[in-house]
C-alpha cells in the first residue's frame, strides 16, 4: 500500500494556495470557512472516502492563464469536474466525495434538461471553472459528456480558455485523446435565445476512470501496465505534436482508462500551439501542475514537446513508486526541486521495475530537454523494445551456431595472416560487442548481446566479455607462453598459416585446431546457458550481460 500524508499535513497543503474566480490569491489567513475544500466545492468532498494527500493538492494546481483574471487556481479533490470519465449507469469513475452536494452549486439544475440535442443524465463532477455531466447524445444514440462553464464565468477570457481546449483536443483525432464532439450554449430546450447562457462542449464519454484512482486507492501501477499504458499516451501526445499541440498539463488525473485499459488523454485548457497565439501565456508566467512539470515549465521558458516527456515521466514515476519524484509543503518548493535536485533513483522506491523502464523514465525526467528523447518515435521505440516479450532470450543451440560461425572466421584470419589474424578474430569480438552487441555470427542469426538494462555494453564490459568467454585458450596461451616463451607462442600460432602442404589443408587444421583452442572454453561456459532462466552463459553472469534475439523496428506491440 502506498503511504499516504497524516491528515493534518494533508489539510495545511490543501490549504497553501487556493485560487477563486474573482481572481484573489487566498491562504488559510484569508478566513476560509472550510480548510482544504477547493473553490466550487463542498466540504464532503474532502471526506475520508477520498483523502486529499499533498501530492492531489498540489497535482490540481495550476498557474498562470492570461486570458482569465489572473489567479493561482486548485481543483483539489475535484478533479473530475476537469476530465471525462464516468457511467451514470454503473458509477464507475465518479469517486465519492467527487460530487459536490446539491446545497453547495447549481449545476444540478441542469439535470434531467435537453440541451441541444443532449439529454443530461448526471453529474459527474464539479470543480471551480464548471461541471462535467454524463449525457445521452439523443440524435446518435451514444453517451457523451458535457464540460460547462460556470453561468458566472462567462467573460471572455473564461469563455476564450474553453474554446482553445475543446479547438485543440478536437485538432488530434486519435484513439488516444478524448474526442471533442460540439461545442455551444447551454440553453435548455425550449428556452429562450441567450448568448450570455453558459457555454459547454460536448466529448466522448470514457467509460472507466483516471489513472489517478490508483493513487487514491492507495496502490501503484505494475510494470508492465506502467509501460503499455505509456506506450498509449506516447503515441496520442505524438498525434498532438503533428498537429503543433503541447499538453502542458499530463498528470494521472488527466489520463482515462477506459474498460478495456486504453488510455486517452483528457483536458486540454492547457495546451499551447507550438507557434503562433502567444497571448496563451504571458511572457515569464508558468502553467501546470507543480508535481509533473518541466524544470523549464516551471522557469516560463520556452517549451517543446520534451516538456510533455517530462510530465509524463513525473506521471508514471509516481504511479510506479507510489510518490512523485518531488514532493514538498507548497507548489513553490516543489517547483524549486524540480529545478535543481536530482530524481531520486526509482530503483530505491520500486525495485520491481525492469531497469530498461527505469532507464526510460530517468532519461524522461531529464533536467535538460536535450538529454530528453529527441521525439516521440525515439520513446515508442524505447518502450517497445523494454517490452518482456519483445526480445526473447538466444537459447543454447542459436548461440552455439553463432559462437561456430565466429570459430570459422577466426580459423580462417589465423590459417591466412597467422597471429595477426588472432589479433584481428579478437578485436572482431571485442569492438563488436562494444558498439554493436553483435559479431558477424550473431548478426547473422538476428541476436544482441546487452546489458542487463538494454544498453549496449561500452569499452569495459565489452574487454570484460571477451576475456571470460575466451579463459581457456588465455590459459594454453599463458601456458605456452610460460613454457616455450614467447617465440614459442608465435610459433604455435604461425604454423597455422598456409604453407606448403596446400591450401585447403592448412585450413582445415587451422579450423580443427581454432575450434579446440578458441572455442572449448565458449562450448563448456556455453552449456549453462541451456539452464539458466535467462539462457545466460557464464560468461555473461560473471560480466552483467543478456543475449536476446533481434526482432525487426516495426514488430507490433500492445
Amino acid at each position: 500500500m502506498v503511504k499516504r500524508r497524516d491528515e493534518s499535513q494533508r489539510v495545511a497543503l490543501a490549504d497553501t494556495v487556493i485560487g477563486d474566480s474573482s481572481g484573489e490569491i487566498r491562504t488559510p489567513a484569508s478566513g476560509d470557512s472550510s480548510p482544504g475544500t477547493a473553490p466550487g466545492a463542498s466540504a464532503s468532498s474532502t471526506s475520508a472516502s477520498r483523502p486529499v494527500s499533498s501530492s492531489v493538492a498540489l497535482a490540481e494546481t495550476v498557474v498562470g492563464d492570461s486570458t482569465a483574471p489572473p489567479r493561482l487556481e486548485s481543483t483539489g479533490p475535484v478533479a473530475l469536474a476537469d476530465t471525462v470519465i464516468g457511467d451514470s449507469a454503473s458509477g464507475v469513475g465518479s469517486s465519492p466525495g467527487a460530487r459536490p452536494s446539491p446545497a453547495a452549486s447549481d449545476a444540478d439544475r441542469y439535470l434531467g434538461a435537453k440541451i441541444d440535442h443532449y439529454r443530461i443524465e448526471s453529474l459527474l463532477g464539479e470543480g471551480g471553472m464548471g461541471a462535467v455531466y454524463a449525457a445521452h447524445d439523443v440524435s446518435l444514440d451514444r453517451p457523451v459528456a458535457l464540460k460547462m462553464l460556470r453561468g458566472a464565468l462567462t467573460q471572455p477570457g473564461y469563455e476564450e480558455r474553453l474554446m482553445r481546449e475543446a479547438r485543440a483536443q478536437a485538432k488530434v483525432p486519435h484513439a488516444n485523446i478524448v474526442q471533442i464532439y460540439y461545442i455551444g450554449r447551454a440553453r435548455p430546450e425550449g428556452a429562450p435565445a441567450d448568448e450570455s447562457a453558459p457555454l459547454y462542449f460536448a466529448m466522448e464519454r470514457v467509460g472507466g476512470e483516471s489513472l489517478e484512482a490508483i493513487l487514491d486507492a492507495g496502490e501503484r501501477m505494475s510494470p508492465e501496465a506502467a509501460r503499455i499504458a505509456m506506450l498509449q499516451v506516447a503515441r496520442g501526445l505524438k498525434a498532438a505534436r503533428k498537429v503543433g499541440i503541447i499538453h502542458r498539463d499530463i498528470k494521472p488525473s488527466n489520463l482515462m482508462r477506459d474498460r478495456e485499459g486504453r488510455i486517452k488523454i483528457a483536458d486540454f485548457g492547457l495546451a499551447k500551439p507550438m507557434e503562433g497565439d502567444v497571448s496563451i501565456t504571458q511572457e515569464g508566467a508558468f502553467v501546470g501542475s507543480p508535481l509533473y512539470m518541466s524544470p523549464e515549465q516551471a522557469s516560463g521558458d520556452p517549451v517543446d514537446h520534451r516538456a510533455d516527456m517530462y510530465s509524463l515521466g513525473a506521471t508514471f514515476y509516481h504511479l510506479l513508486a507510489g510518490h512523485p519524484p518531488f514532493d514538498g509543503d507548497t507548489p513553490l518548493k516543489v517547483i524549486s526541486r524540480h529545478l535543481s535536485k536530482p530524481v531520486p533513483p526509482l530503483a530505491e522506491a520500486a525495485p520491481e521495475v525492469p531497469p530498461a523502464l527505469r532507464a526510460i523514465l530517468h532519461k524522461l525526467l531529464e533536467k535538460d530537454p536535450k538529454d530528453r528523447f529527441e521525439d516521440y518515435d525515439a520513446l515508442l521505440e524505447a518502450l517497445s523494445a523494454a517490452d518482456p516479450a519483445r526480445a526473447p532470450y538466444a537459447g543454447f543451440w542459436i548461440r552455439a551456431a553463432a559462437s561456430l560461425i565466429d570459430t570459422i572466421v577466426a580459423g580462417i584470419l589465423i590459417a591466412l595472416v597467422g597471429w595477426v589474424g588472432l589479433v584481428l578474430h579478437l578485436a572482431h569480438v571485442t569492438v563488436g560487442h562494444a558498439l554493436f552487441g553483435q559479431t558477424l555470427g550473431k548478426k547473422l542469426l538476428h541476436v544482441r548481446v546487452r546489458q542487463l538494462d538494454g544498453k549496449p555494453l561500452g569499452w569495459k564490459k565489452a574487454v570484460l566479455r571477451t576475456l571470460l568467454s575466451l579463459w581457456m585458450p588465455v590459459a594454453l596461451a599463458v601456458m605456452i607462453l610460460v613454457t616455450q616463451g614467447f617465440v614459442g607462442l608465435t610459433t604455435t600460432i604461425e604454423q597455422l598459416r598456409l604453407g606448403e602442404m596446400g591450401r585447403v589443408q592448412h585450413v582445415i587444421v587451422a579450423l580443427a585446431v581454432s575450434n579446440g583452442v578458441l572455442s572449448l572454453m565458449y562450448g563448456a561456459g556455453l552449456a549453462v546457458a541451456g539452464f539458466q532462466k535467462q539462457k545466460r552463459a557464464m560468461h555473461d553472469l560473471l560480466s552483467g550481460t543478456v543475449v536476446r534475439y533481434v526482432l525487426p523496428t516495426g514488430t507490433a506491440t500492445r
